[in-house]
C-alpha cells in the first residue's frame, strides 16, 4: 500500500443566489468547515467524527464528504478501491442554513480523493476543466461548489450537456457583508418544493435585468446599484412570502435601505451596508433586527463576515 500524508482542507461557505442569479451566481464567505484525513495501513473502516467530541449531526447515509470521495473513485478511478481514512472536522457552517455546507462536504470529499489520485497514479488525474465540471455538476447546478472551490463571487452555468463556463469576480471591498442565521432549518428540496413550475414573462425579464445590474454593481462598486442587483422575483418571494417569520426583516432592511437576500435556500440572510456607514447604523440596525426576532420568538445570530478569495485550502503533512 502506497503512504499517504495527513492531508488538510479547509472550504469556505458560500451564498448562492444573490438575489437573482438562481442556480448560477455565488460568493464565498470567510467562514470555513475544516477536515483533517489520516491514512494508515490499520484503517481499514472509514470513520468521521468531530474535533470536540460531539456527536455528528448527520448520519452515515448523509456524510457527503465520504460520498463525493467514493464517487470521485467511480467516476475517475474505476476499479480502484478508494483508502478508507478517518477524519477530524470541524464545522462552522450551519447544517441547512444556506451557507454552502452541503458544497462544502463535496469540495473536500472530491478535493481530497484528487490529492489521493495525485499518488496513486498522478498520469491519470483529471484535467483542472474536467474536475471543475464534475464539481459543477455534482450538485446538478454550480452556484454554491464553485465558490467554494475557487473564491470570490462566481457567475457560472453548465444546462443540457454544455461544458461549463464562468467567470470570477472579486467582490468590492466598498461594501460590508453581515449574516443573519435564524436557528431553524431550512431543507433544499423541500424549499424548491415552493417554487413555481412556471414564471411570467415580465418576471424572467425583470430577474435578468438585475443579473445585469450584478454585473454594472461589480463593475462601477456603487451601492445603489448593488441595492437594484439584489431585487429578485423567482425565489424569494416564495421562500420569505408574507407568513414567513423572516418578512418582516425584510420589510425592515427596504425602510433602512440597507441591502439583503436570503442565502440560497435560507434560512441565512445576506445584509449588505456601504462600509463607510457601518459605525453609523450597524448598533441601530442591530437593535431594530432584535425587536423583530424577538416579535417572531426566534433565536439568531448576527455577525459580519468577509468575502473569500482564495477558495479551498489543502495542505499535506
Amino acid at each position: 500500500m502506497i503512504r499517504l500524508p495527513k492531508i488538510f482542507i479547509q472550504v469556505p461557505g458560500t451564498s448562492a443566489n444573490l438575489g437573482p442569479g438562481f442556480d448560477l451566481m455565488g460568493l464565498a464567505l470567510d467562514l470555513r468547515n475544516e477536515f483533517e484525513f489520516t491514512f494508515s495501513k490499520e484503517i481499514t473502516e472509514p470513520k468521521t467524527e468531530l474535533k470536540n467530541g460531539k456527536p455528528l449531526p448527520f448520519s452515515a447515509k448523509e456524510d457527503l464528504v465520504y460520498q463525493s470521495y467514493l464517487a470521485y473513485f467511480q467516476k475517475f478511478l474505476p476499479g480502484t478501491i478508494a483508502p478508507p481514512y478517518h477524519c477530524k472536522m470541524n464545522l462552522s457552517l450551519p447544517l441547512k442554513g444556506g451557507l454552502g455546507s452541503s458544497a462544502s462536504a463535496i469540495v473536500a470529499g472530491l478535493s481530497l480523493a484528487r490529492e489521493v489520485h495525485k499518488r496513486l497514479d498522478a498520469a491519470t488525474v483529471p484535467a483542472e476543466s474536467v474536475f471543475t465540471q464534475y464539481l459543477a455538476e455534482f450538485e446538478g447546478h454550480p452556484d454554491n461548489t464553485l465558490p467554494a472551490y475557487l473564491g470570490g463571487f462566481v457567475f457560472a452555468y453548465s444546462t443540457f450537456g454544455e461544458p461549463l463556463r464562468y467567470f470570477r469576480k472579486k467582490f468590492p471591498s466598498s461594501v460590508a457583508i453581515f449574516v443573519l442565521t435564524p436557528e431553524f432549518h431550512v431543507s433544499t428540496e423541500e424549499s424548491r418544493k415552493a417554487l413555481p413550475k412556471t414564471y411570467a414573462t415580465a418576471d424572467v425579464i425583470f430577474n435578468l435585468s438585475r443579473i445585469g445590474a450584478w454585473m454594472h454593481f461589480l463593475d462601477k462598486r456603487k451601492f445603489g446599484d448593488l441595492l437594484i442587483a439584489l431585487e429578485d422575483k423567482m425565489h424569494t418571494p416564495y421562500r420569505i412570502p408574507k407568513s414567513s417569520p423572516l418578512y418582516p426583516l425584510a420589510d425592515l432592511f427596504k425602510e433602512a435601505g440597507v441591502g439583503y437576500c436570503l442565502s440560497g435556500s435560507g434560512p441565512s440572510l445576506l445584509v449588505f451596508l456601504e462600509r463607510k456607514a457601518v459605525k453609523r447604523y450597524q448598533v441601530d440596525l442591530e437593535e431594530k433586527i432584535g425587536q423583530v426576532m424577538q416579535t417572531s420568538g426566534i433565536a439568531y445570530s448576527f455577525k459580519r463576515v468577509k468575502p473569500d478569495g482564495l477558495g479551498v485550502r489543502i495542505q499535506t503533512k
